[in-house]
Formats: C-alpha cells, structure tokens, sequence
C-alpha cells in the first residue's frame, strides 16, 4: 500500500507539475503575443502620425522656400544658391531641385550639371501635371536612384505657374524617413517597421535589399492598402510567421506603416520563465516527497497491523488487536459511519414524525401536530372555517374535484397568513387557523380577509367558493384551550346557520367572581 500510495503521489505531482509548465508555456505565449500585437499596432499608428507631421513640415519648408524671388524669377545662379541653402537648413531631403513650367531643370542642389535638362521621370510629370503639393509615388529619378519627390508649385510675380520646387529623398541611402522610422522599441526582440506605398512596394525597410520590392501579397500589407489600422499575426513575404500591427498614413502620402515582430522570438521570455519556475519547484517538490514518505509511514503501519489481525482471524488465530492511535483513519471512519447511520434514522424518525403531523392531501397540520403548539404559545387566536356547500361540489364535480377545491383552499389560507401562523385541516371540508400573540379584533380582521378572497376569486370549479368561519381567542374567549375550541365551533355553527359567508365571534363565558 505504501508503495502503491507513494507511486500515485509521485504521479500526481509530476501531472501537476507538467501540467503547471505547459499552462505557463501556453498563457504565457497568448500574453506575449496579445502585448506584441497591441504593441506594434500602437507603434504603427504612432508612427503614421509622425510620417504625417514629417511630411507636413516639409511642405511648409517648401512653401516658404517657393516665395523666394529667385524661384519666381527662374534665376538660376541665385536659384543655385537658395537650393543650397534650403538643402543645409533641413535634414529632410536628399537633394533640391527647381524646375520651370516645361519641366527643364532651372537648378539643383547639390549641383549635378542637368540644368537646362528635360525631365521625363514619373515624379515631375506628376509634379507638373498637378500642379499642387504631392508626395510621387517611388520611381527612378534622373540619377538612377530610387527616390520619392515631395514638390510644391512655385507662382511667379504675375500669378503664373513657374513651375514646381522640389525636395527628393533617396529611399535606397540615409534618408530622413530612416532618421524617424528606424529606431523600433522592441529591436531586441528582432522587431523592425518597413513602409510600403499604395501600390504594395516597399519604400522603406531597415534591410536596404528589401527596399522596391513588391509585398502586396502579405495579408496585413492587403489591409494597410485599404486605409485600415489593426494588427493580427501571419506570414510575411519569406513565410516567416510574424506579429504584424499595421496603420496607414494621410491620403495624401498614401502609405502603410507596418510594425512587426517573428513570431519565434516569443520562445525566449517563454523558455526563461519555464526555467525560472522549475527551479522555483524542484525544492517544494522534493520537501513534499520526503514529508510524504514520513507521514505515509505513520499511516500505513496501522493499517498493516489491522490487515494482519484480520487475517489471523481468517485463518482462526486470533490475537487481542494492538492500540491503534486516536487519528487512526478506519477507526474514525468506523465511528463516523455509526455515527452517520444513527443520524440517518434519527432523521427517517423525526421525518415519518413530521409526516404523521402533516395532512397528507392539503400539506398543512392536522389534529395531531397541534397539542404540542400550543404548549409553547402563551396568547393566541383561532380561526375555525369549513367550505359552504362542499357536499354539492362533491355531488356535483366529483371528489377529484373536490380534492383540488380542498388543496386550492389550504394555498389561498397559506398565502393570507404570515410565516409565523400555523393551519390546519382540521377534517373534511373544516380548518383551522392557530394565530400567536394575535386579540380578538385583528383575528377577527383576518378571518374576514381570508373570507373576502375567497368570496373574490375563482376557485377549480370555475367560480368562487365561500367560507362560514367562527374566531376565538385565549384568555378572551376562554382562559382553556378546550373551552376556547368548543366556544369557537358553537360560533362557527352559529356563523353557518346565520346565512353563512359569514364570520362570527366567539361568546365569551362570564368569570366567576
């Protein structure tokens, strides 16, 4: 038995403990990946807010820069210097260009010698078409790069458009979008953020190599492109299972910012607590073992001194039984099972006593149950009613019939009194209301309440039934019970043969002086 104990015991906590690991493993990695998701969802949409705010900047800076007269004058040696000038004051652009109306470069900074040169890349004929402030779509400039052009209109001295000034960022190089988007709180869980524009290409992305490729087949790309913020975990481009939050910038920039993070990185914090808590255990466990093992001993030794007793007796050797401890376990279960039986008949007693007590039909008290009542009631009222012309609901409906009226009438008095009454069926059609602490008037009162229901409410026949009733009360009426009760019924009588329906005091028999 003890090694069969000890062998259920070990089974036990080692199901305790592998279960304990792997409920960590799988809360802890729901929690991980509910906290990245959140949070890169959080950064995307923080991160689109602060693309907008950088591409607003730029715009303003163009803007004021385009009041220059040496932009509305298409000046191009003072147009250089301007350039130049507004190139050094911000860190926004790769390079500025001022080109005029028929899209030929009027000057660059820094300078690459292309003044005078028509451009045909799709930023400027998109530049020039417009004719507003435009973030382009990616293209490859005149110098071969891959770049992005932010521009605004210039307007010359006599309100004409002059052409557009124009600031490029080269998406492949250092670049200010690299400045802001660059730097992801979560880098040290391989976290990153990469843009894409509205066609699905990435524009930015922390691995140079990924920048113009096309990734519009990723699920959450596919939502960004839709104008939708959220996150939600999936495959990127290489079928690497990422934790992807994603925003989409202003429509007039038309980008997607994704933030995510592999899906793999999870395992790290998650294998670190799953050590941190077997370490934690591994002590707990092993004092659990050895405090098992002492205690088992203490409780198996008992148990094999009675097997073996209980043997020798079957095999006719008896012995006198040895001392067993007062926690012994069989000896305390011995005596809770006697003592479990004798309450069990106790209860069947006092239960079939109860039901000796009770009127089988109706629920309520009956003769028997009320002699000990009134034993350990000091003041009291009675009423005593029966069912006018219950003999022709007999007669008439049947004594099924007659069953339900009697059950209908036990509920409605049940539901006139209060907890603290007790009713009776006192015989055939006859009840009996017991009333402590209750005088004369407010019985009287309630009598004719119970009465009044009845007379107002439908019954099983279909129609109201009415009640002859007669109230007494002790030390009023009468100073014994069997007095009371006989003067009670007289009223009762007196209250039938009087019209019935009716309700009718008890006399009261004058004291001798």
């Amino acid at each position: 038995m003890k090694f069969l104990i000890l062998t259920l015991l070990s089974f036990t906590m080692i199901g305790t403990f592998v279960g304990s690991i792997a409920s960590s493993i799988i809360s802890s990695s729901n929690h991980l990946k509910e906290n990245y998701l959140a949070e890169n969802q959080y950064y995307a949409e923080k991160l689109a807010a602060t693309a907008n705010l950088l591409f607003k900047d730029m715009f303003k800076s163009l803007e004021v820069a385009a009041n220059n007269t040496s932009f509305k004058t298409a000046n191009a040696s003072e147009a250089s210097l301007d350039l130049n000038n507004l190139l050094q004051s911000t860190s926004y652009f790769n390079s500025t260009w001022l080109v005029d109306a028929n899209g030929k470069i009027v000057a660059t900074a820094p300078d690459i010698n292309f003044e005078g040169r028509k451009l045909s890349s799709p930023g400027a004929i998109e530049a020039l078409e417009k004719k507003m402030p435009l973030v382009s779509e990616p293209y490859i400039g005149a110098t071969g790069r891959f770049m992005i052009l932010v521009s605004v209109p210039v307007i010359d001295q006599s309100g004409l458009y002059a052409g557009y000034l124009g600031g490029t960022i080269y998406l492949e190089e250092y670049n200010s979008l690299k400045t802001v988007l660059g730097q992801h709180p979560l880098t040290g869980n391989k976290s990153y953020v990469y843009v894409v524009d509205s066609n699905g290409t990435i524009i930015y992305h922390p691995n140079k190599h990924f920048v113009n490729r096309n990734v519009q087949s990723n699920v959450y790309v596919q939502e960004v492109m839709k104008g939708k913020t959220g996150s939600l975990q999936g495959e990127n481009s290489e079928g690497i299972d990422m934790l992807a939050g994603y925003a989409p910038t202003a429509a007039s920039i038309g980008w997607g910012i994704i933030s995510q993070t592999p899906v793999n990185t999870l395992m790290e914090p998650t294998i670190d607590l799953v050590k941190k808590s077997i370490l934690n255990m591994i002590p707990f466990m092993i004092f659990i073992l050895i405090f098992s093992i002492i205690f088992l001993t203490r409780i198996v030794h008992p148990i094999r001194d009675l097997a073996l007793y209980a043997q020798n007796i079957s095999r006719n050797k008896p012995e006198q039984i040895k001392k067993i401890p007062a926690w012994y376990f069989e000896a305390r279960e011995l005596k809770r099972a006697i003592l479990v039986t004798v309450e069990h008949y106790q209860a069947r007693l006092i239960e079939a006593e109860s039901e000796s007590k009770r009127d089988q039909l109706t629920g309520l008290y009956n003769r028997r149950a009320l002699d000990k009542m009134i034993e350990d009631i000091n003041q009291y009222s009675l009423i005593l009613f029966d069912i006018d012309y219950f003999k022709s609901v007999n007669d008439q409906y049947g004594h099924l019939m007659g069953d339900q009226v009697l059950r209908y009438t036990a509920e409605t008095i049940m539901a006139e009194t209060k907890n603290t009454d007790f009713c009776f069926r006192w015989g055939g059609e006859e009840f009996l209301i017991l009333l402590p602490e209750t005088k004369q008037e407010e019985a009287y009162f309630i009598s004719e309440r119970i009465r009044e229901t009845f007379a107002r409410t439908l019954s099983p026949i279909d129609k109201p039934i009415t009640i002859s009733a007669g109230v007494g009360t002790l030390y009023e009426t009468s100073d014994y019970f069997s007095e009371l009760l006989h003067l009670t019924d007289q009223a009762l009588y007196e209250a039938k043969h009087s019209g019935r329906n009716t309700t009718i005091k008890a006399k009261n028999i004058p004291k001798l002086k």
